[in-house]
């Protein structure tokens, strides 16, 4: 939504520059004084201090209100400003005088559609959308488990049961949900801009059941609910509030309730963005008692765009801290990660990501009396084709092609390392 709400800005600020090639364009008065702040209102609003290009336009008007050129100018600032009403009035006011030229009221038409289109677009408003997502995958490694049967504990060879090692199965994913958004039509002023005020919600459940390893199924039913604030052009930010049901094999695993706040500044053919995420977890089973705890993590991540923006490429960092019951469990760590996409054809896209986490545990793991540090790599890549043409048998779902490598490095020994291979294939849609 924000990338289309820049380009009618900048749409509309060219056709309001072509007024002012016409005669309208000469100097709104010879008074020095005003001329000096019609001056500084134009500077203002060419560096996007909008409230600064309002006051300076009001001021030359309330002293001389049949100033056209001036009454345009103000036009700009309050449709900049999401003031569309008070857009909309000014540009009638210099369309009605019987002193505009004709080829300046054509702009001022065009001018005044695009302000109604806007204003029906992101006045206040509920937009509701359903998704469904359906696939088929298969996993090397269910239940993360290493290779090897034979590990050693010290300099002792222990065996691991058939049921420890390794597993693969394929599987069958299901997801469906729906995101809401309401847009206040409240403006939202902060400094020399005006952004917009909008909440987010959604729901989704996921479903993924296992052929022959049903212990490892898993199903999660996720609610989220939150304000946000869109700056256009400059930034936005948001605070999600998140539940999380889990289940494994059919039986309640826990509650995740998590907070996360982010925002995301736009640059140049760029973004960065900052978001934390605090999770509480609860487990269901007491074997899993000491697993709760309060996990945290924040991290910074930069996408610049290339070609028009058909190619992406992203780049971050997070650190993470989880304060769990039992010091076995709790952890310190951090990840980096780098990736690329692409529109590679017509309706198609790619992408290329990868990851790599090292993890340092607070305790000491009690089959080897000694604390673990381990080193995660994962690569994942993706193709992403949308059946968007008029002959089109599934026209408006998404093909979806996934592959990931996780290989798992750990200082003690064999039962911690493992490598897993996810593949899918799975159609999506949204109503």
């Amino acid at each position: 939504m924000v990338q289309v709400i820049r380009k009618e800005k900048f749409r509309t600020g060219l056709l309001l520059a072509a007024m002012f090639v016409q005669p309208v364009c000469a100097a709104p008065t010879e008074n020095p004084d005003v001329e000096a702040k019609f001056e500084k209102g134009m500077q203002a609003l060419a560096d996007e201090k909008l409230k600064s290009a309002i006051d300076a336009f009001q001021n030359i008007l309330n002293a001389d209100p049949s100033l056209n050129r001036v009454k345009l100018e103000l036009a700009l600032s309050y449709y900049r400003a999401l003031r569309y009403e008070d857009a909309q009035q000014l540009a009638k006011e210099v369309l009605d005088d019987p002193l505009t030229p004709p080829e300046v009221r054509v702009t001022i038409l065009a001018f005044l559609a695009q302000v109604k289109r806007d204003s029906e677009t992101y006045g206040q408003k509920h937009s509701f959308t359903p998704f469904v997502s359906a696939g088929i995958m298969h996993d090397s490694n269910v239940n993360v488990g290493p290779s090897n049967a034979n590990i050693r504990i010290g300099d002792t060879t222990a065996t691991l049961s058939p049921t420890s090692v390794k597993q693969s199965a394929n599987a069958g994913v299901f997801e469906a949900g729906f995101n809401h958004l309401y847009q206040s039509g409240k403006r939202v002023e902060i400094g020399q801009r005006t952004g917009m005020l909008v909440w987010q919600s959604g729901g989704d459940v996921y479903w993924r059941k296992y052929h022959d390893e049903g212990d490892y199924d898993i199903a999660v039913a996720s609610l989220n609910t939150g304000p946000a604030v869109l700056m256009l052009r400059h930034w936005r930010a948001s605070l999600q509030v998140r539940s999380d049901y889990l289940t494994l094999g059919g039986h309640a695993l826990g509650w995740f309730n998590s907070v996360n706040p982010s925002m995301t500044w736009q640059l140049n053919n760029a973004e960065l963005n900052w978001d934390a995420l605090y999770t509480r977890r609860f487990y269901h089973k007491d074997i899993d008692s000491q697993r709760e705890g309060d996990y945290v993590s924040t991290g910074l991540n930069f996408g610049r765009y290339f070609d028009n923006r058909r190619v992406a490429v992203t780049t971050g960092a997070r650190v993470i801290k989880f304060f769990a019951d039992s010091d076995q469990y709790g952890y310190k760590g951090f990840q980096v990660s780098a990736g690329v996409s692409t529109d590679t054809y017509r309706n198609g896209s790619a992408y290329a990501r990868g990851r790599y986490g090292y993890y340092d545990y607070d305790g000491k793991d009690p089959t080897y009396d000694k604390a673990r540090e381990e080193n995660e790599y994962v690569l994942t890549l993706g193709l992403s084709h949308k059946y968007n043409e008029p002959g089109d048998l599934f026209k408006g779902w998404v093909a979806n092609l996934f592959w990931e490598r996780t290989e798992n490095n750990s200082n003690i020994g064999q039962l911690y390392s493992y490598k897993r291979y996810q593949g899918m294939l799975s159609l999506s849609r949204s109503f």
